[in-house]
């Protein structure tokens, strides 16, 4: 049914009277007088606004202008679009050309979902407003804190690597990617968890509330699937598999569930939905696609795909989704367009908005002109709209920023700097006053009044540590926060750029940049995780770095950052030169940065291993001895431990090899020729396609036949479908539990 807002309101009306002859009577029209215009601050699309003027005499003209190109006589006025909107009452006396004009800010929204829509956050505020629940990943813990004060109540021990938590009832949920678990632990009594056991390697990331209650969903990023689990419960109740690479999550009250996928592929980004009928039931996911954006290198934006997208927010009335990420341009360079990729065409913070349609069969759709550049800006890591959805509050991880958005235009109204190391999540006051911001690499949770926004900086209110103690050394943490730190002068310029900007969490991005304009070529990003910095040999695929501290040329060449030696250290000898005189002990903060890459020591835990299956356990092993095999000779290279002879012979020569996979793209090695590449480890090979330093093969099993038909590559085209089958059995699981 169509509601009016009114305003209760008076017209004043102006009466002369006569009162005998000792008062002269009046000629001509009495002075014009206007009281102020009043009205709602708020009004929703579809439903009719009503303001109210006071107006001497009561016969002047009133031309109400609404702001959205309509004029009319009526003081009401339906919206059919939400905007902030100046709405202007023009009164003007009848026969006179005296006129004045009132007007006053008008907010029009699409009205709110009875049931808020939910998403996954690292940081989760309680109904109630008094306390508020945040994760700790590197000390495997979460923290609840006072919402006021932000003092710490308590840090509580829980599984491996904790990323994101959501509250259901009586119980607060917390997803650990490391030991693919799901804890529940009750809010008012936290004492013994629920716990729900995964599958090994499913990785979950993202866990959210069903608006509907009794249900938590989980994202399992590892294996590529949801599962729902019962408020209190320590089981399973359905699953489905997604795409690969699921993290976060958002659902709306009818029971659709979306869900991001962390990393963009070369034909772009996906976003799955998923129809949930009944809570915890999981339908069939479907997916679209957000396609790379071309033609628009500037110094405001940039080519590329979204990509790390952690986050999908819906907006308060369910209409819209909106997704935070970066937009890493792998599709500008000297090979690929004839131009080099730049400091500020890199990389950026982006945003994409969708329209979620209103019928439950249909798919979201991409607005046009839905993306949003961030200038100067690192990732865009988290976001929360204001209770109203008039207002999108954006964290900007490497930055250490808040941009503050209309989210109708899309214009900046407001920004809050230093809000903490490396922000992932964001939560807001129900009242819409207090805005609480996670500094995943300070440790803190910092509150602003951002009631008064637009009259000034919002007031930082209070700032509290998430932890009782740190778990990482000290040169670690210092390492892991410079290399989140895209805001730090000596690591890029105008904040574009960090380590994280490619290797978030210390994972690779998946792409193919074209980096011909650093004496290279095309290079499929290599992940940090595992590699323990140079525990696997040397690093890149052309071997151009024989230690972490050689990273010091990419920040003072493309990254254009002033670099963390001294010039006079930097150009001391050859240590200008990659493979020149060592870096290491010249800076302490680039020593903690190699420290902090060094400790990425850990593989995972490979979701392709099927134990207790026989018939894949003798696949697997008859997958080990071919690749073991003189037949193939896989392991003459890819041998030891780290399944790699990568490294460095007499006189600093690298140990490279032709294995037929340099093309035209392959570019060189330092600006030299390149005679082949190095030997990647072949552990971690389930989550880091596409393959080859071209990433040319898609698939391991494209790396095996068609990426290798002149056998230069190990010998495997007299290999059978089946035992191409059983080698990738084996491949694919070489994690952690590997010997």
């Amino acid at each position: 049914m169509k509601r009016r807002l009114l305003f209760a309101g008076s017209v004043t009306l102006a009466l002369a009277a006569a009162c005998g002859d000792s008062e002269p009577k009046q000629t001509g029209s009495p002075r014009l007088q206007v009281g102020e215009l009043s009205g709602p601050e708020l009004g929703y699309v579809g439903q009719d606004v009503c303001f109210s003027l006071e107006v001497t005499p009561s016969n002047a003209e009133r031309i109400y202008y609404w702001g959205d190109g309509e004029e009319t006589e009526s003081e009401c006025h339906t919206y059919t679009a939400p905007g902030h909107f100046l709405v202007s009452a023009r009164v003007t006396s009848a026969g006179q050309n005296d006129s004045e004009t009132r007007s006053r800010s008008l907010l029009v929204v699409r009205e709110p979902l009875a049931s808020a829509p939910t998403h996954s956050s690292t940081i989760a505020l309680e109904p109630e407003g008094e306390r508020l629940w945040v994760v700790n990943p590197d000390n495997d813990s979460i923290s609840l804190m006072n919402a006021q004060t932000l003092e710490l109540l308590r840090e509580f021990p829980v599984c491996k690597h904790p990323r994101t938590l959501a509250l259901s009832g009586a119980f607060v949920g917390v997803t650990c990617q490391d030991s693919s678990e799901v804890w529940q632990l009750e809010r008012l009594v936290p004492s013994d968890a629920k716990r729900t056991a995964l599958p090994p390697g499913s990785a979950p990331f993202g866990i959210i509330a069903d608006p509907r209650g009794h249900y938590f969903y989980v994202s399992e990023q590892g294996r590529g699937g949801v599962s729902s689990i019962a408020v209190g419960g320590s089981g399973v109740t359905q699953s489905a598999a997604t795409l690969p690479d699921p993290r976060g999550l958002g659902m709306l009250p009818d029971g659709r569930l979306f869900l991001t996928h962390w990393r963009a592929g070369k034909d772009g980004a996906r976003l799955s939905q998923v129809s949930s009928p009944r809570a915890g039931e999981l339908g069939e996911p479907r997916s679209l696609q957000l396609p790379p954006e071309l033609g628009l290198n500037s110094d405001t934006n940039n080519d590329g795909v979204p990509s790390f997208m952690n986050q999908v927010v819906l907006t308060p009335s369910g209409s819209q989704a909106w997704l935070p990420s970066l937009k890493a341009n792998d599709r500008t360079g000297i090979f690929l367009t004839g131009k080099d990729l730049t400091f500020d065409t890199t990389a950026r913070a982006m945003l994409s908005v969708l329209d979620v349609p209103s019928t439950q069969s249909d798919l979201p759709v991409e607005r046009a002109a839905g993306r949003y550049a961030f200038d100067d800006l690192d990732m865009a890591s988290a976001l929360v709209f204001s209770p109203e959805g008039g207002l999108a509050y954006v964290a900007i991880q490497g930055s250490e920023r808040v941009i503050v958005l209309d989210a109708f235009t899309l214009d900046m109204a407001g920004s809050i700097r230093d809000v903490g190391q490396a922000p992932q999540g964001l939560a807001l006051s129900r009242d819409g006053q207090r805005l609480y911001v996670h500094g995943f690499m300070s440790r803190s949770v910092r509150v602003y009044d951002v009631s008064s926004l637009g009259q000034g900086d919002p007031t930082l209110l209070a700032e509290g540590k998430t932890i009782e103690s740190e778990a990482l050394s000290s040169q670690v943490l210092r390492g892991k926060q410079i290399f989140y730190a895209a805001v730090d002068p000596r690591m890029s310029k105008s904040s574009y750029l960090a380590c994280a900007s490619c290797h978030l969490d210390g994972e690779g991005d998946n792409l193919v940049w074209d980096f011909s304009g650093r004496g290279e070529g095309l290079r499929n990003t290599i992940p940090l995780r595992g590699r323990a910095g140079t525990g696997s040999g040397a690093l890149h695929w052309s071997a151009n770095f024989d230690e972490v501290q050689d990273f010091e040329h990419d920040i003072r060449g493309p990254q254009q950052g002033t670099g963390f030696l001294a010039d006079s250290l930097f150009h001391m000898g050859t240590t200008d030169t990659p493979l020149g005189d060592p870096k290491a002990g010249l800076s302490e903060d680039l020593d903690a940065l190699a420290a902090y890459v060094n400790s990425l020591s850990g593989w995972g835990t490979s979701p392709y291993r099927q134990t207790g299956n026989s018939d894949w356990e003798a696949s697997r092993e008859r997958g080990r001895q071919l690749f073991e095999s003189a037949q193939t000779g896989c392991s003459s290279c890819h041998s030891g431990p780290t399944f790699s002879d990568s490294g460095f012979d007499p006189g600093q020569v690298p140990r490279l090899h032709d294995v037929g996979t340099l093309g035209a793209g392959s570019g060189s090695r330092l600006g030299g020729a390149l005679i082949g590449v190095d030997t990647p480890s072949l552990r971690g090979l389930w989550k880091s396609a596409p393959y080859l330093h071209d990433g040319s093969a898609p698939t391991l099993r494209e790396v095996l036949t068609t990426r290798n038909a002149g056998d230069l590559h190990g010998t495997t085209s007299q290999l059978s479908a089946m035992q191409i089958d059983d080698l990738e059995a084996y491949l694919l699981t070489l994690d952690d539990l590997e010997p």
